[in-house]
């Protein structure tokens, strides 16, 4: 039998019968190890009863907890927000511009897109386990930086194509660089804007160079560092070459 108004708790080897709403004395039943609806009947006797058979009696033998957030972003969805995807950890590969962040998980689909904070990552659907996205540069989260000069840290969300957002929990964090280096007025590399000195006769000074003339043309010392050359065509114009950067840079 069927207790109508049942309103105990439910835990482990308790009985219970799952009630399939909105069908009127239909429950959830188990026949010939397949799933089927079994019909009650009502009992004579009491109201808040159903005669129901063997097969639609569970027994709870564990149980579980699972707990889950989500957002509908763009308003309510008609569709179920589950299976909820689980990120269990994020993988950084390669770098530069062909960064990409790998996201290991459960119930991933090809309709979810990666974002990182407000900004959406070009995502690649590999399978239900795995996602593949392109890093955004750091500009995108900070305008004025053309390299992080700061660690920043950039929470990671899954949003699916209706505008469900799920939070993974999880954090990217791009990692602080030195920066481009320069000379400065004494030869040293200070990460400073490289200023040109000039001498009364107006030519540059070279740090490297021995018996500097009034336009900077003489002989050059080599730096294992750095190796300064003059320009022939225009004495206002040096070059340098820098073995933490492997391009040419100038400066007039």
């Amino acid at each position: 039998m069927a207790l109508l108004d049942a309103d105990d708790p439910v835990s482990q080897l308790h009985k219970c019968a799952f009630y399939l709403k909105d069908t009127g004395h239909m429950y959830l039943c188990l026949a010939h190890e397949k799933i089927i609806q079994f019909e009650a009947t009502p009992s004579p006797k009491d109201p808040n009863k159903e005669s129901i058979s063997d097969g639609a009696a569970w027994t709870i033998i564990s149980t579980d907890k699972a707990e889950y957030t989500f957002c509908e972003g763009a308003g309510p969805v008609t569709s179920p927000v589950t299976p909820v995807p689980v990120v269990t950890s994020i993988s950084a590969n390669g770098g530069g511009d062909v960064a990409m962040l790998e996201i290991n998980g459960e119930n991933l689909g090809p309709s979810l897109k990666v974002w990182l904070g407000e900004i959406e990552a070009e995502t690649m659907y590999r399978c239900q386990e795995s996602l593949m996205c392109v890093l955004p540069d750091i500009s995108s989260f900070r305008k004025e930086w053309d390299y992080v000069r700061v660690a920043t840290h950039v929470p990671v969300s899954l949003v699916r194509e209706d505008g469900v957002i799920y939070h993974t929990g999880l954090l990217y964090t791009y990692t602080a660089e030195p920066g481009p280096t320069h000379l400065n007025n004494s030869g040293g590399m200070d990460g400073k804007v490289l200023k040109s000195a000039r001498t009364q006769g107006g030519g540059p000074v070279n740090p490297y160079h021995q018996n500097s003339s009034p336009m900077g043309m003489g002989s050059l010392m080599t730096s294992p560092r750095n190796a300064i050359s003059m320009s022939p065509n225009d004495p206002l114009q040096y070059y340098y070459r820098s073995q933490e950067e492997d391009n040419c840079k100038y400066r007039l």
